[in-house]
């Protein structure tokens, strides 16, 4: 994977937050703005769609191809996930279990969270 660790770490307390709280990180207003803001950061930074087809267990090509046909929610139900906080939790899995193969310990990440989730709220 090529994102880099520190956008990794970021992500990871951005979807702890989205996944505690359902609906936190949407933006009240026009239609074109009714994503949320957790899922246009992670579009972002994951451009490719590596870490989201890795979770959704595709790879990167025909999670791009389904994304072309198909919502993220239509492509999400059909790999296995009730809705989006389902995805939401195995990414943080994913992202916690990536952290962890670069060399951070389990309480390194606890205390990442903690600390910075605090300036989230």
């Amino acid at each position: 994977m090529r994102i880099s660790t520190k956008t990794l770490a970021t992500l990871l307390v951005v979807t702890a937050v989205a996944a505690a709280v359902p609906g936190i990180s949407r933006m009240p207003g026009s239609k074109r703005r009714q994503e949320s803001q957790f899922d246009r950061l992670l579009q972002r930074h994951d451009r490719k769609g590596e870490l989201r087809s890795d979770v959704l267990g595709l790879n990167p090509y025909e999670f791009r191809s389904m994304q072309r046909k198909l919502s993220f929610d239509e492509i999400a139900h059909r790999r296995g996930f009730a809705d989006k906080r389902a995805f939401r939790m195995a990414l943080l899995g994913k992202l916690k279990n990536e952290l962890r193969m670069r060399g951070w310990t389990t309480k390194r990440i606890d205390q990442y969270m903690t600390m910075r989730s605090g300036r989230l709220g």
